[in-house]
């Protein structure tokens, strides 16, 4: 897999032969970079005809990590035992579900994801009090509940997931023992499948640089008509207004 910075200076680099004197912060493309993976995702799997048989890469994901402390106000109703994360979680595209796990394996490993319509009604059976289940809640915040009330003494989770914004999922990355990966996004992995990643950087381009302008000069007569095209195609004048310009010239080369 390519990095951010890898992906962003190819970019640049392509930009800069097309234009010696175009300058575009890196704030930019990386905005640019991140916009561009998310319309190939969806392109590829959401509107796909055979999506329910094509499973998302692994690669097109990023993990991330949250703190974990008792909730206070829940949104979806009173009862059990709650945690919530400290911080609201980036958002996800569609295309695939997050995956929750913890950071200690000693703890309740086994952590399932359901929507958050079932929350108030899990965590209540003994037979399945070993089960941890979470949510994402309208506010973007993690919520976790279960039977045993152990799980209360977790102190963090793992999310892994195809953010939408990767800018920001990438300020949360860790490894998977929980350690940050460090605030320089540009080292970190771009998260898109290599076969799709020299498409990011076309459409990139194409963004930046725009159509490329090219007349072929079809009849051979010795004559400028490339010029003159040039000057049609670059000229928002009046038609009157290019003609006595094209006589002016003609008046001056004679």
């Amino acid at each position: 897999m390519a990095t951010f910075g890898e992906v962003i200076y190819l970019a640049l680099d392509l930009i800069k032969e097309r234009s010696d004197d175009a300058y575009y912060t890196e704030e930019h493309m990386l905005f640019l970079a991140g916009k561009f993976r998310a319309y190939l995702l969806e392109r590829k799997y959401a509107k796909s005809r055979n999506k329910a048989f094509q499973t998302v890469s692994s690669e097109n994901e990023q993990q991330i990590c949250v703190e974990l402390e008792p909730a206070d106000l829940l949104p979806f109703g009173c009862g059990g035992n709650w945690l919530k994360s400290t911080k609201p979680l980036p958002d996800t595209l569609s295309i695939s579900n997050p995956r929750i796990s913890t950071i200690s394996d000693m703890l309740f490993s086994n952590i399932e994801m359901i929507p958050a319509e079932r929350m108030p009604y899990v965590g209540f059976n003994k037979w399945l009090k070993n089960i941890v289940y979470a949510a994402i809640g309208a506010d973007k915040y993690l919520y976790l509940s279960g039977a045993n009330p152990q799980f209360m003494l977790l102190k963090g989770a793992k999310v892994n997931a195809v953010f939408s914004d990767v800018e920001e999922a990438a300020k949360m990355a860790c490894d998977d023992s929980g350690n940050g990966l460090g605030c320089d996004v540009l080292e970190q992995e771009f998260p898109l499948e290599g076969s799709l990643i020299l498409n990011c950087i076309e459409l990139m381009v194409q963004e930046i640089a725009g159509p490329r302008y090219a007349p072929e000069d079809k009849s051979n007569n010795a004559k400028d008509e490339l010029g003159e095209a040039a000057l049609t195609r670059n000229n928002t004048a009046a038609p009157t207004e290019l003609a006595d310009r094209r006589r002016l010239r003609a008046a001056e080369e004679e």
